[in-house]
């Protein structure tokens, strides 16, 4: 089985319950196989989950649910009919070659091909083990005016019936996500560009559409009576316009919601004006993009070919309203700014909306990530589910990974927070996730690299470093040499990296003198990695030289500049191979780190510990950044006000012990938190309007700040501090126990003890006091 597949027996023997009970109508009506087709390329799908496996199976429903000019009630096929476009899987494509082609301009985005194919098979999942929802979704349907579902027989809900609106809503409900894009490439642009020249630009953003009545609208085609099958028997759509998307999904929403006309209105305007809504509140919600987009293509296609128009109103409606509702009805519905504020959504109401937020939260395993920092992430790699009437438990197993922090308590607290899950599930959902002990470190050192950001250096500090390093290889290469020329025998690869060696930097080839640069840029980066910075030589604070550095700050650098040379290294055009081959551009060593062998390892990890002597000999040095030198006054200050707390955590010290040295005797889980508590401050002092900066900045600094900040930085610092927490696997337990990893104080800060909230406001109260003492010589100022 590939490590890519789904590595849970309970799920595949879900799907295959789905389709035991599954009989399509072209099948037992027009001698096909259709379902076994289906069902093969589903069984490809969990072998191996893959863009190429998740699109097979796109292609299977869509070509056998494409609505043609064949009338199939009649079982007439035109034998002349070889072939037409298919309007969905075109827009499919469309999506897919967006979604790859723009993914690397923007930080965030992943896979929406594979995790649209779970989603979908997880929907199956729960209607074949849930008789629940099984017959909430029947009287849904046998409540309508709907009468041509599918059924084995008269009167009688067919499985294809929910196989046919779920696949719709389930498969198509990201099929929008392009303009969300859009909008997440502009908001980058702004973040990183805009506002680096200034934090006072408070630019919205959104999609100006200025064209959008016409993308809001489903084409006519002669005879043009679409809707007057539907009109007759809803007297309450004669003031709307039933080729308007938005028309049609908020009549459809309210009768379902049982919105009386008031609020219908409401609801319909709301829709109408929703793309400057958004626009005003800076956001895009793809899936209100997504439902226009199927009823448009629908609309057409069903009028093209002269079909029951029923089956768009009903149906196709029904799955489009789902598609909408994915993102708005918590958004929007639920929102206490908007006049509806509904409540959780009641499964009976529209049921493939109910399940379509459920599943749509609940997929998270095997996404392929698109974006710069999801990227730099692991995910989750393996699944345990169990589903019955009573209760349903997911498990998300993080072996070599990690997915985001607080990640299955966010998703449990959203979840109950939008659904009634009691109806379908009688003991309720239980969401976790199991972090592997092996997994921590990998957290901590992926979630360092994409929080810090490195600051700017001289370029010619950058040249001399870069000089200096070619100067460093060549004396190393030439000393190993020496000895094996001394022991008489002297390895090909050494031999070969010998005769290139060139003492003056600017003869090196071009691609050799990048390579250095790369590395020379990288140091500042690698630096703050590890709290540490690079200073001119007259700078007051303690020089970090090559023994400053403990062995995981090396292990982690020394990786980090392994993931950079491989990087480098393919962007040249290098490859993988056994044998290295220069000309060929072939390398054995464009491996994870684990698999490097500890020779290599070790000249990645010697030019770590080379970096303070590097630096020294151009006259700058290494120094703890001020951040860090934060990081050990707060534990300080923590310590005065919890001596009973720490007095074993002291004892391991000696009596006069530096700040720095009781840090570094902290437990590494300990240091690591504090030292993410510090960068988070940083972070929510911005959203305030402050920013910390050097103690000699000619702005005024802020002596203290009032109640109401305080508050706002304690709650937002414990939130933190719980989403870490979280993060490492750690749950709520009524006791402390580090073993086991259960702490009391993973709770809301309403629920939180005073002691502990009097720490996390001492923290903000004393801050700036703690900025301005001599040994961090940093102040808080007011942005400018």
């Amino acid at each position: 089985m590939s490590n890519d597949a789904i590595d849970n027996e309970n799920f595949k023997k879900y799907i295959d319950d789905f389709f035991d009970g599954l009989e399509l109508y072209d099948d037992y009506k027009g001698r096909h196989h259709y379902k076994k087709l289906l069902k093969a390329s589903i069984d490809v799908f969990l072998q191996y989950e893959s863009k190429y496996t998740a699109k097979d199976v796109y292609r299977m429903f869509f070509m056998i649910y494409q609505i043609t000019d064949e009338d199939k009630s009649k079982r007439q096929e035109k034998k002349d009919l070889v072939g037409e476009p298919n309007t969905v899987l075109n827009l499919i494509e469309v999506m897919e070659k967006y979604e790859k082609n723009t993914g690397e301009l923007i930080d965030r985005q992943r896979d929406h091909f594979i995790h649209s194919v779970n989603v979908f098979l997880l929907g199956l999942a729960i209607y074949s083990q849930n008789q629940n929802y099984r017959e909430i979704f029947t009287d849904y349907i046998e409540e309508s005016d709907y009468e041509k579902y599918y059924g084995y027989k008269e009167g009688i809900v067919s499985r294809e019936e929910f196989l046919y609106r779920w696949g719709i809503a389930s498969l198509l409900h990201d099929i929008g996500y392009p303009f969300e894009i859009v909008g997440k490439q502009l908001k980058k642009i702004i973040n990183e560009g805009v506002k680096s020249i200034s934090n006072s630009y408070d630019v919205k953003l959104g999609i100006d559409f200025a064209e959008f009545d016409e993308f809001n609208s489903i084409v006519k085609i002669p005879p043009y009576c679409f809707a007057e099958k539907y009109r007759e028997k809803n007297d309450d759509t004669r003031i709307l316009n039933l080729f308007k998307p938005t028309d049609i999904l908020g009549y459809k929403i309210a009768k379902d919601f049982g919105f009386d006309e008031n609020y219908t209105k409401l609801l319909i305007d709301d829709l109408n004006s929703f793309v400057e809504y958004m626009k005003k509140e800076d956001f895009i919600d793809h899936g209100f993009y997504s439902a226009i987009l199927v009823l448009n293509s629908y609309g057409k296609v069903l009028q093209k070919y002269k079909k029951d128009y029923d089956f768009f109103f009903y149906p196709v409606v029904d799955s489009a309203s789902a598609i909408l509702l994915h993102n708005y009805y918590n958004k929007t519905l639920q929102n206490k700014k908007k006049p509806f504020k509904l409540k959780v959504m009641d499964p009976h109401k529209s049921p493939i909306a109910y399940l379509l937020i459920l599943c749509d939260e609940l997929q998270e395993w095997n996404r392929q990530p698109f974006g710069i920092l999801d990227q730099k992430k692991l995910h989750v790699n393996e699944l345990l589910i169990e589903i019955s009437n009573r209760k349903m438990t997911i498990e998300y197993i993080l072996k070599d990974g990690f997915i985001g922090l607080g990640f299955s308590k966010d998703k449990q607290e959203f979840i109950n927070g939008v659904l009634d899950i009691n109806p379908v599930f009688e003991n309720g959902l239980d969401v976790g996730s199991e972090v592997r002990p092996e997994v921590q470190n990998e957290i901590m050192r992926h979630s360092d690299i994409e929080d810090i950001q490195a600051p700017d250096i001289f370029m010619r500090n950058i040249e001399k470093i870069a000089i200096q390093i070619n100067k460093n290889y060549n004396e190393s290469i030439r000393k190993r040499y020496a000895r094996a020329k001394k022991k008489g025998k002297i390895p090909e690869d050494l031999e070969k990296a010998h005769s290139y060696l060139e003492d003056d930097f600017f003869k090196l080839a071009p691609e050799f003198q990048l390579s250095n640069l790369r590395q020379a840029r990288s140091i500042p980066k690698k630096l703050n990695l590890i709290g540490c910075e690079i200073a001119p030589k007259k700078d007051p604070r303690h020089r970090i030289g090559p023994r400053g550095f403990d062995e995981s700050e090396i292990e982690n650098l020394a990786r980090y500049e392994h993931q950079e040379w491989c990087e480098e290294k393919r962007g040249n055009g290098w490859i993988f191979g056994e044998v290295k081959d220069n000309k060929k551009r072939i390398s054995p060593y464009l491996v994870k780190w684990e698999e490097l062998d500890d020779k290599t390892k070790n000249l990645d990890e010697n030019a770590i510990k080379n970096i303070p002597k590097l630096l020294e000999s151009i006259g700058l040095k290494v120094v703890r950044s001020k951040i860090r030198l934060l990081t050990y006054k707060m534990q300080e200050y923590y310590e005065k006000d919890n001596p009973q707390e720490t007095k074993d955590q002291n004892a391991k010290v000696k009596k006069n012990a530096t700040s720095e040295e009781k840090f570094n005797a902290l437990d590494n889980h300990v240091k690591y938190a504090n030292y993410k508590q510090a960068n988070f401050i940083v972070q929510i002092l911005k959203e305030k309007g402050y920013e910390l900066v050097d103690i000699n900045d000619k702005r005024d600094s802020i002596p203290e700040f009032g109640n109401n900040d305080i508050e706002h930085f304690a709650k937002r610092e414990h939130y933190g501090w719980c989403r870490l927490k979280y993060d490492l696997g750690w749950k709520f337990g009524e006791n402390f126990n580090e073993e086991k990893k259960l702490s009391p104080n993973l709770v809301k800060w309403e629920k939180l003890n005073k002691k502990v909230k009097d720490n996390n406001r001492n923290t903000f109260k004393n801050l700036p006091v703690m900025c301005a003492e001599e040994d961090v010589s940093l102040k808080i100022v007011k942005s400018e």
